[in-house]
């Protein structure tokens, strides 16, 4: 982990005055960015940084490190030196003069799990303990993000009259209610009734997943059980991410609506579903209804 010190006395006070109104977590991420380059610079001082440090930093760091990394990194040193500029402190933004690396939003086969390689999934889901196939089956059938499923409570969880099961998932404008797949909420009760809980699901604020040794888990639970899971299926190259553009694919390719999808992932936009057009034909075949009714899914005969 680096340490502040590597930055001068001066440096630290102006990354300070930068950072005073970012939260503690965005602080730490600009910082150690910053770091990266004061350490690519060696001796020299980050406002005597030029166009040529620039270009060569971004050309070294993009042989080490994804493009998505580089493209933040880019983006964090580009905001610090406009500050740096906007208080005098430098007469033009050496990084203005460099290429952005950009990402593609695009996705490709590389980021979807086609509706064979979901049911492969689906038949390891027996050889995972009753926690983990809660968790698996979850991520697989409502699009969640990681940390929508590391937050979730258990009085996130409802039943309606006509007994269909529900999840409130996210924050704010992002917050929605996504129906549930009967195989998903049928382990969650296998879940409780394993851990002792009762089999009626009160609103409290309790953790719905947790650790042996914690009352919650943690983003990096969620990925290794992710990981042995998709290795067990002999699908090693994908991650927890693709099954969320997975569930947006399949969705619209077997006829769902943008604004339901929109509303289901809790995207900002619609339009969002342009990213998938590259892949729709490749998953060959409105919500969770749309996995629900379909014979093809193995899911379904659970």
């Amino acid at each position: 982990m680096y340490k502040i010190r590597i930055l001068e006395d001066n440096e630290y006070e102006v990354f300070n005055e930068f950072s005073k109104k970012l939260n503690p977590n965005t602080r730490n991420d600009y910082l150690s960015k910053l770091i990266l380059f004061k350490d690519f610079l060696d001796d020299k001082e980050l406002v005597y940084a030029t166009k040529e440090d620039c270009s060569k930093f971004m050309d070294n760091i993009q042989d080490k490190y994804a493009k998505s990394t580089c493209e933040k990194i880019y983006s964090y040193l580009h905001s610090f030196y406009n500050f740096l500029k906007s208080q005098q402190y430098i007469d033009i933004n050496p990084f203005r003069q460099v290429k952005k690396p950009t990402v593609t939003r695009m996705k490709t086969k590389d980021d979807v799990l086609s509706i064979q390689e979901i049911n492969k999934l689906i038949d390891i889901i027996p050889k995972l303990n009753i926690r983990d196939r809660v968790i698996m089956v979850f991520l697989v059938t409502t699009g969640c993000l990681l940390n929508e499923l590391v937050n979730l409570k258990w009085k996130d969880l409802m039943v309606d009259s006509d007994n269909h099961s529900y999840v409130r998932l996210g924050k704010g404008k992002k917050e929605r209610i996504v129906k549930l797949h009967p195989y998903c909420f049928k382990l969650i009760e296998d879940y409780r009734n394993y851990s002792g809980l009762s089999e009626i699901i009160l609103p409290n604020e309790q953790f719905v997943f947790t650790t042996q040794k914690s009352n919650s888990i943690t983003d990096r639970n969620v990925r290794l059980i992710v990981k042995k899971s998709l290795d067990l299926a002999g699908l090693s190259q994908y991650s927890a991410k693709d099954f969320r553009h997975s569930f947006a694919a399949i969705a619209l390719r077997l006829g769902a609506d943008e604004e339901d999808i929109k509303k289901q992932l809790g995207w900002s936009d619609k339009y969002y579903a342009i990213r998938y057009k590259y892949v729709l034909n490749f998953v060959d075949s409105e919500s969770i209804d749309y996995m629900i009714n379909k014979d093809n899914m193995n899911i379904n005969d659970k």
